[in-house]
């Protein structure tokens, strides 16, 4: 499947960047353990890591993040430059998972879940249609 996305550049890479984070971490932390550890119902860190749905963290979870994984700085979990691009279109190409487990090759990558094709900037029309909520945040754009 391939959806289109239009969120956040900086949401989208903290998102990923929390999901391996906890993916990878000793011991293991799965999706239910995180939501139980910060404070937040038992299927939100789900609904945040799934591509389809609008949820992301805000600021307080961040901080409730980092504490839960041991982290020792915030730069762990935000990129390392200013991104380029505010509110982007995400277009992304959905991969099929035999396991419910995030699964961590011998190179201690994480198993992707998705394929990014692309990566555009909103144009000044698209961010007033944004704006104005007359911009999907989700389209399908092949089953």
């Amino acid at each position: 499947m391939i959806i289109e996305i239009v969120m956040s550049h900086l949401d989208f890479y903290i998102i990923e960047s929390i999901r391996e984070l906890r993916a990878k971490s000793t011991p293991y932390i799965d999706q239910l353990a995180l939501a139980q550890l910060i404070g937040v119902s038992e299927g939100y860190i789900g609904q945040i890591e799934n591509p389809k749905n609008r949820a992301k963290y805000n600021i307080r979870m961040l901080a409730r993040v980092a504490k839960a994984l041991k982290l020792k700085s915030y730069n762990d979990i935000l990129p390392k430059e200013i991104l380029k691009y505010d509110m982007v279109k995400i277009r992304l190409k959905l991969l099929k998972s035999d396991s419910k487990k995030h699964e961590v090759d011998e190179k201690g990558n994480l198993k992707k879940r998705f394929e990014i094709l692309s990566i555009k900037p909103l144009n000044n029309g698209e961010l007033l249609k944004w704006n104005s909520g007359k911009l999907n945040y989700l389209t399908i754009i092949e089953n």
